[in-house]
């Protein structure tokens, strides 16, 4: 029911400040670090490591509640990564485009950390998303 009431309110705030809408599929992380549908990363991640196509999106919520948005394509061989922050107050207002080679997670038994590998331009190990339980 929380999550309903979440998924409620980050709709009507994205559509009250016309932001970009987000679909039932995408990956969410609210400011306070609560995450909704996770579970679908962990399905392209799968995907990937068997050579099917498939394609994500993550958005994750600053504090002031501006989201960033994270689009992963995978074409069956790399990973394309797009990640917009334009409508970040506090940052460079940036589309930043990578072609990584993988996925991967890092786990212990409190969280899960999904990074990419090998992207170019490289940038080091680039965090998708920080879960945990």
């Amino acid at each position: 029911m929380k999550r309903i009431a979440l998924l409620v309110l980050i709709a009507a705030t994205a559509v009250a400040c016309n932001r970009e809408s987000f679909e039932e599929g995408d990956i969410i992380e609210d400011a306070q670090g609560e995450i909704t549908n996770g579970e679908r990363l962990y399905e392209f991640y799968e995907h990937t490591e068997n050579g099917e196509e498939d394609a994500v999106r993550v958005i994750s919520y600053t504090t002031e509640g501006d989201p960033i948005y994270h689009d992963l394509h995978f074409d069956g061989n790399k990973i394309e990564s797009v990640e917009n922050n334009r409508e970040d107050q506090f940052s460079s207002e940036e589309v930043v485009i990578r072609q990584c080679e993988s996925i991967l997670i890092l786990t212990s038994e409190t969280e899960a950390i999904y990074v990419l590998r090998e992207c170019d331009p490289e940038s080091g190990w680039d965090t998708i998303l920080h879960e945990t339980w």
